[in-house]
């Protein structure tokens, strides 16, 4: 939990950095996102949610985004996490991909453009399976959004402080990990 607190605290410092004149809602990031070139296509579904059978006691609560993905490879589809669940409460006592949620986003301040994710890779299952954070969702336009995940920053993030903890090395994404993606639905 402490490992998760520090963070959230380096994120909030990170997209403080990237904050501009406009504040997005929720409803600008939620969507179908695509990026295309040459023989891959990234795609994305973000969806408003939020947690069940969770206290946030006096914490504020923020505004949750959970979703799923795609990848198709010379027309292939290699990757298809698309049908996210419906309802969006993600009750914390299960493993998010038993209830289609891949993608898991939280807001970090108000008056940013930028969400910090959680990202389930279903091919590369980073922490058997856990996900890996140190992802950035960032709305460059309204109908732009960088998509960023650094795998370094997500494997401090779990593992420091633990001083038994194994020695992690990156495994990299079976997903692109800084691209632009252009909204496709809303």
């Amino acid at each position: 939990m402490m490992k998760r607190i520090i963070f959230i605290f380096i994120t909030i410092v990170i997209l403080s950095n990237n904050v501009f004149g406009q504040s997005y809602t929720v409803n600008d990031f939620v969507g179908t996102w695509r990026y295309e070139n040459n023989d891959t296509v990234f795609t994305i579904v973000l969806k408003e949610g939020k947690y069940i059978n969770f206290d946030f006691g006096n914490l504020p609560i923020r505004k949750f985004i959970f979703g799923g993905y795609s990848l198709r490879i010379n027309g292939t589809l290699i990757d298809d996490f698309t049908s996210v669940n419906n309802t969006l409460d993600w009750d914390l006592g299960y493993n998010p991909s038993l209830q289609r949620i891949y993608i898991e986003a939280m807001k970090m301040h108000d008056n940013t453009n930028g969400y910090v994710f959680t990202f389930y890779d279903q091919r590369k299952r980073h922490f058997g399976g856990k996900g890996i954070s140190g992802g950035f969702l960032t709305l460059l336009a309204p109908n732009k959004l960088k998509w960023e995940i650094d795998e370094e920053i997500g494997i401090w993030s779990e593992i420091e402080g633990c001083e038994d903890c194994p020695e992690v090395s990156p495994i990299g994404f079976s997903v692109p990990n800084n691209v632009v993606l252009t909204k496709v639905l809303q």
